[in-house]
């Protein structure tokens, strides 16, 4: 059987949706009941027999920090999507982002080995590549770089990696996927693009890699049926530069062209202040260096391997800012 981890997350159940189109019904792993009903809202607008097709799913409850929880869900396992994971770019969640993103995927690492899982996707991010200041092209080949300023999410999901790369020496088939910032109904992209229909408009100069929902689930599918193994593939559509999204997003929203460079002054003031603020116990801080850098910077991820490898072809950013 297919197990799907964080599978009422964004990247889950859209995989969930996909699998279920395919007449492939797995276990999917839960934290709480209520997460649940996104999963079948979901359903209900992908499918007109939904009801059958959800109620063929296999629910199994878990936590990425309890082993024991872990180790049931595995029974009758033979191949994973490792789609669970803990997204914040604030400094106060250094440690839960550890916990589950790093130190989980060393729970599940250790059990598909020890299950002899057939193969395990995983999906980590852009956030994981390397930084090359002499390069302006980022790919999969880029050094890690520690003396980079980085987000606490970008360490954990890094860690993440590692343990994955881990049980790939030790006899484990997997690859990993690292998607752009992801966009698609119900994506936290969304929130972005309703500020932007509500007139706001203010960019930051940085670059961004996109890419599409449905792509990331299809190259998942096609990779985990595959006999590709000991890979690590880009998802990134297209980049986009600040202001250029934003002047797309005021474009779409029948707004003027009218934008404004937010400046890295500004952010860093806030940064100043929230430390003084966690100083005197008044507030935990949430702007890192590492986060306000990384919206100032240009790079182009280049997300074109993946073309080589399965028949695919991503689907344009400008279909999903709709």
């Amino acid at each position: 059987m297919v197990l799907v981890t964080g599978a009422t997350g964004f990247i889950g159940s859209n995989l969930l949706c996909k699998l279920a189109n395919d007449n492939v019904f797995p276990v999917a792993l839960f934290r709480h009941e209520s997460n649940k009903e996104q999963v079948w809202k979901l359903f209900k607008s992908n499918f007109s027999d939904a009801k059958a097709r959800f109620e063929k799913i296999l629910w199994r409850k878990a936590d990425f920090r309890n082993y024991p929880s872990l180790t049931a869900a595995f029974k009758d396992i033979t191949d994973v999507y490792h789609c669970a994971g803990f997204i914040s770019l604030s400094q106060k969640d250094a440690k839960k982002l550890l916990e589950i993103n790093e130190r989980g995927t060393t729970f599940l690492v250790d059990l598909c080995l020890e299950n002899e899982i057939k193969k395990l996707v995983y999906v980590s991010s852009i956030a994981a590549l390397g930084s090359d200041p002499t390069h302006p092209i980022i790919d999969e080949n880029t050094p890690w770089d520690n003396h980079t300023d980085k987000t606490p999410y970008a360490y954990s999901k890094y860690g993440g990696e590692m343990e994955v790369w881990r049980g790939m020496q030790e006899g484990l088939n997997a690859v990993i996927v690292n998607p752009g910032i992801i966009m698609g109904a119900g994506s936290p992209f969304e929130k972005i693009i309703d500020r932007y229909k509500k007139g706001f408009r203010f960019y930051t100069s940085g670059t961004n890699g996109y890419v599409g929902i449905d792509d990331v689930v299809e190259v998942m599918c096609q990779l985990m049926q595959s006999e590709i193994q000991g890979e690590r593939f880009i998802l990134v559509a297209e980049n986009w530069s600040g202001k250029a999204l934003a002047l797309q997003l005021r474009k779409m929203s029948n707004h003027s062209n009218r934008v404004k460079h937010l400046s890295k002054s500004i952010l860093f003031l806030f940064w100043a202040l929230e430390h003084i603020g966690e100083f005197f116990g008044l507030r935990k801080r949430f702007l890192t260096r590492a986060m306000i850098l990384s919206q100032y910077t240009s790079k182009k991820i280049d997300g074109e391997k993946i073309k080589h490898y399965i028949d695919f072809k991503y689907t344009a950013v400008v279909d999903f800012l709709r």
